[in-house]
């Protein structure tokens, strides 16, 4: 009869303690990011009965999002993954058991901490190479249809702005047609100075072009003369090129990786213009996905003390601790945001005082 060696019981072990943590984390992430869908769902719903967005963009769009909630409900699956994993074990007695065979606590939650690591790496990755482009595409899509509003301003004597500096005003609008009467295009000019003004007696306005018949164009000087003028049978602009150039260039920090922050930084840096707002962006890119592995630490020390506990504790603690967390994190990021505290401490403080509580008192565990 042959024996087992000690190093292929620890592969045993290594994988059984592998299944069992997959398999809460996996449930958790996937009903972490049906319910987050739902929610988002729900915040569009405004947008989606006003601007009637078809239901095939409203699918992309919270097909996009995926991936965020994903970085964002990482953190929550591993701290769950923890509390339900060794939750289980604790209560079924196989702790005790695997204890009782010579293995120390640190060797049975070594692959705990190990796929938490894995998680924090993956989680930095899908933040870095995915998330930046699915956000922008997705907020692009929402972008376009808020700006659609600009063109349902359109009324009777009243000025209304349009997407590349332009303002029209016209003394008769027919709602159902889209026509203008008496028009006047204002194109306001980046020097300040006075704006172009084109006139035509009749026009039409759609979501993608401007269109005026017989009018007369002008352009002044810096005096406020007539520098030219010329008549036209018909003047037509693209007001949605304007949009889609703007599409191009607008980027919040979600929706670019940390080195096209790095250089964004660098460049207001170096015009002396105070970037403490992007700053904090920056280092939450790094810190947020250490928080799977600070999660799992603070998770398995609570375990430590509670071995025996039932699931439901585990899940009320869970939610208890992430709670300190995201309070935390809020906290820090809007100090950092307004320069009260460094960005970089603003980041990382919430992780900083996981790991101050939970490294330390892993290591000395002995139960």
């Amino acid at each position: 009869m042959t024996r087992s060696s000690p190093y292929s019981r620890m592969n045993i072990l290594d994988r059984y303690m592998v299944k069992e943590f997959l398999a809460y984390f996996i449930a958790v992430i996937v009903g972490f990011v049906v319910l987050m869908t739902g929610n988002t769902a729900y915040i569009m719903s405004d947008l989606i009965t006003g601007k009637k967005i078809p239901l095939a963009i409203i699918s992309q769009i919270l097909l996009l999002r995926a991936p965020a909630m994903i970085v964002l409900g990482l953190p929550v699956a591993t701290i769950f993954g923890v509390f339900l994993c060794m939750g289980r074990l604790g209560k079924d007695s196989e702790l005790i058991a695997m204890r009782t065979g010579g293995i120390s606590f640190q060797r049975i939650i070594l692959p705990v901490l190990g796929m938490a690591a894995v998680v924090s790496v993956g989680s930095f990755v899908l933040n870095e190479v995915v998330v930046p482009q699915a956000n922008h595409i997705s907020q692009n899509y929402i972008r376009q249809f808020w700006l659609t509003e600009v063109m349902e301003q359109a009324e009777a004597n009243v000025f209304f702005k349009i997407p590349g500096d332009k303002v029209i005003y016209s003394s008769s609008f027919d709602q159902r047609s889209q026509g203008l009467g008496n028009v006047m295009v204002f194109e306001l000019r980046q020097d300040s100075g006075y704006p172009n003004m084109t006139l035509s007696t009749t026009g039409t306005m759609d979501d993608r072009y401007l269109l005026l018949t017989e009018g007369t164009s002008f352009e002044f000087d810096g005096s406020g003369m007539v520098e030219r003028n010329s008549n036209f049978d018909l003047y037509r602009t693209d007001i949605s090129r304007e949009i889609r150039q703007m599409f191009g260039n607008q980027k919040t920090p979600q929706e670019q990786n940390a080195s096209a922050l790095k250089n964004f930084i660098e460049d207001y840096e170096k015009n002396q213009i105070p970037v403490s707002s992007i700053k904090t962006d920056y280092y939450f890119k790094f810190s947020i996905p250490v928080a799977n592995f600070a999660f799992a630490m603070v998770g398995l020390l609570f375990v430590v003390s509670t071995p025996r506990k039932e699931n439901f504790s585990g899940i009320l603690i869970g939610l208890v601790l992430i709670m300190v967390y995201w309070v935390l994190m809020t906290i820090s990021r809007s100090m950092g945001q307004k320069g009260m505290i460094d960005p970089m401490l603003a980041a990382w403080s919430q992780n900083i005082i996981f790991f101050i509580i939970g490294a330390p008192l892993l290591m000395m565990s002995r139960r």
